[in-house]
């Protein structure tokens, strides 16, 4: 499922100029049909990725271009972060402590990713994106900094969403229509249909309820952490341009 919000956007009439940060793996899939769309529909398109990137295949040939940034991780390091966050959702087996302390490597190693990624330290590549003149940045949410990036090069920000728990990113972020009546809170409750007895729906609006609030709150603290501890240096040299 993908939500794209469109609003006051210049990708959503005439032609124009397009910077991409994609996601990685299946994130990067989702945007590469929407950005098939947006070449065919004549706009320029430019994907700007890490040269660490594990699955952007940046060195082929394509119809749009690749704008390749040097970082200091190399594609195997970074392969190896993100194979460790599969492997800890995978593993089923492990123990509860133990588990904790892997959640903690792994969030402490994505930490690093992260700050290795993000395009905003680097001054010359900032300064080459501001002398294309792009119309808009369409980005996946995974990605660092990419707010900071749209706000430095004033430009418009899109988002490319994936499936939340009850829709919440979409429903609220993209102004996705999800009747409760019709449209299920999430892909696990497989036994839910757009077909659903008035039981069923009680049980669906219950959903909704509760997984939009569990979203909500894990959602402010993850937001609380990034702006307020991960790059408030940054955030302010940004802010103050």
């Amino acid at each position: 499922t993908l939500s794209l919000n469109m609003k006051d956007s210049p990708i959503a009439g005439n032609a124009g100029k397009v910077l991409v940060l994609p996601g990685e793996y299946s994130h990067w899939h989702n945007m590469r049909a929407i950005i098939d769309a947006l070449v065919d529909r004549n706009h320029s398109v430019t994907v700007l990725v890490s040269s660490s990137s594990p699955t952007v295949p940046h060195t082929r040939k394509e119809r749009f271009d690749f704008n390749v940034y040097k970082v200091n991780m190399k594609k195997k390091e970074a392969s190896a972060v993100w194979s460790e966050f599969i492997n800890l959702w995978m593993k089923d087996s492990v123990a509860k402590y133990e588990r904790i302390f892997m959640v903690w490597r792994v969030i402490t190693n994505f930490m690093l990713l992260a700050d290795d990624v993000c395009m905003l330290h680097n001054e010359d590549l900032l300064h080459t994106l501001r002398e294309s003149h792009y119309d808009v940045l369409f980005s996946d949410p995974m990605m660092p900094c990419t707010d900071l990036m749209a706000q430095t090069l004033k430009i418009s920000h899109v988002l490319s969403l994936r499936l939340t728990f009850a829709y919440h990113f979409e429903r609220l972020c993209g102004q996705m229509p999800a009747p409760p009546s019709y449209v299920t809170a999430a892909a696990l409750h497989d036994h839910l249909t757009d077909h659903m007895s008035f039981t069923e729906r009680v049980e669906n609006m219950l959903l909704y309820i509760r997984h939009s609030k569990i979203v909500d709150t894990v959602q402010r603290h993850v937001f609380f952490f990034f702006n307020g501890s991960l790059f408030p240096p940054l955030k302010k040299k940004v802010l103050k341009r």
